[in-house]
């Protein structure tokens, strides 16, 4: 059986390149990536969850360039987007 791990990267967390290092080392086959790239600054409809918006959605680092520095510190993970948002990139 294969396990991957899937996560949102943030400045305030864990680097990408020292948590793909760690989740190879751990065994595990791969490191998926979410994004959330556009934030309005006016929200009409709630978070589902009640309350603000956890800090986790608008702190999200670039996938890609997040996933680019996991690729330099591991060898044999598979990494990849668990969303990516194409209609919010240029």
């Amino acid at each position: 059986m294969e396990i991957g791990i899937a996560t949102f990267i943030t400045d305030e967390g864990i680097r990408p390149d020292v948590l793909a290092a760690a989740v190879e080392e751990r065994g595990f086959s791969s490191l998926h990536i979410a994004e959330h790239s556009h934030i309005p600054v006016s929200r009409e409809t709630p978070y589902p969850g009640g309350g603000d918006l956890p800090r986790v959605y608008y702190r999200t680092l670039d996938p890609f360039v997040a996933l680019t520095a996991a690729a330099g510190a591991t060898s044999n993970l598979r990494l990849g987007t668990g969303v990516a948002l194409l209609q919010q990139r240029d």
